[in-house]
């Protein structure tokens, strides 16, 4: 086996939780506005219960073998060749999202906290970072997301309970106004970006203890961070309304700016910015994990170490490549993304569950 490590199934759920949130605390309002206006609330509480049936499946793949990650799967069930090509398929899938990931957050730095620093050497600071991490090994990792994690927390209920007073229902009206469709627009774009994306666990999910609650609290941490994006994006609605939430880019982060609590409780917009470092940190290290652990397998390599500084050159060369800037990123990327999570997260997992139980029925007949 490669990986020696081990996770514990308090540190699996705290990767969870913050890979839930992820960039999607800063995103996940304008987004899911963007398709449902006022009725975004309804499309995201919707989501986290259709986003429990996507974690339903990733369990189900990892119960079929609860010693092989997602590559091995893919290499067991549909042989060398076929395998190869799924497995290059995911590998470019975590490739591309580590990448991108970066490149969300380089934006965001640039343009609202570190707004002179040149792009590439934001880009660099954080692979830095990421590689430092990786290199630490995966049970560090998840001792680190456990540690920060009452943190993220504590400043998304601030962030929550300091805006209340300023939030008026007449945000949220005509519930439904118009139809379903936009509603359900908005429902699909929801179990793509949270959950579709959470397929990096069955990376993960053969490395941690095997208790009787694993299924428990995976499905729990999955379930508590669609509530809390859920949350954020009832409040930006509520304070700004859907035209500012949604043509609002950065809205929570926004948002934050407008807390002032007696002249004395302000510009907490900075503690907002490091939660969302913090997930977007533990969410990218995992896309690089599963990139650099995809690699070692496809390969048949001992160890994915020893691929952790290639690794990291080509994913800060993608991230500068992705997109030549932001609009083009909003209006390119975006939409053809929900298609790709949705294979990576349902489609193919699906399907190797269906031939899994194919070939299980002929060799019982």
């Amino acid at each position: 086996m490669i990986e020696k490590g081990r996770l514990t199934v308090r540190q699996l759920a705290s990767l969870m939780f913050l890979c839930t949130i992820g960039e999607q605390i800063l995103f996940f309002p304008s987004m899911i506005t963007s398709y449902a206006k006022q009725d975004a609330w309804i499309s995201s509480l919707v989501g986290v219960a259709g986003g429990m049936g996507v974690l339903l499946i990733m369990l189900a793949v990892y119960n079929m073998n609860p010693r092989l990650n997602l590559i091995e799967h893919v290499f067991r069930i549909l042989g060398p060749w076929i395998g190869a090509i799924v497995s290059v398929f995911y590998i470019f899938y975590f490739l591309i999202s580590s990448s991108t990931f970066i490149r969300e957050m380089g934006d965001f730095m640039g343009t609202e906290i570190l707004k002179n620093s040149p792009l590439w050497a934001i880009h660099l600071t954080f692979i830095v970072a990421l590689a430092w991490g990786l290199r630490s090994g995966l049970p560090n990792i998840g001792r680190t997301a456990e540690m920060f994690l009452p943190l993220v927390i504590l400043f998304l209920i601030i962030l929550t309970l300091c805006l209340l007073p300023k939030a008026e229902l007449e945000n949220i009206k005509p519930i439904l106004g118009q139809g379903l469709l936009s509603p359900f627009q908005g429902f699909i774009a929801v179990l793509t970006y949270p959950y579709c994306e959470l397929c990096i666990f069955m990376m993960l999910l053969p490395y941690t203890e095997r208790r009787t609650h694993l299924k428990r609290d995976f499905l729990l941490m999955g379930m508590i961070g669609g509530l809390m994006l859920t949350l954020t994006l009832s409040i930006c609605l509520l304070v700004l309304g859907p035209f500012l939430t949604q043509h609002h880019w950065f809205t929570s982060f926004n948002l934050s700016r407008m807390i002032n609590i007696g002249n004395f409780l302000q510009r907490i917009e900075a503690f907002m910015a490091s939660v969302w470092v913090i997930a977007v940190f533990f969410k990218t290290v995992l896309f690089f994990y599963s990139f650099a652990l995809g690699l070692a397998h496809l390969f048949r390599l001992s160890s994915y170490r020893i691929l952790i500084l290639p690794s990291s050159l080509l994913i800060l060369t993608f991230s500068l490549l992705v997109a030549p800037n932001e609009t083009f990123y909003l209006k390119v990327v975006i939409p053809y993304w929900i298609d790709w999570d949705l294979t990576c997260g349902i489609f193919l997992p699906l399907l190797l569950l269906l031939l899994h139980y194919m070939k299980l029925r002929l060799q019982k007949q």
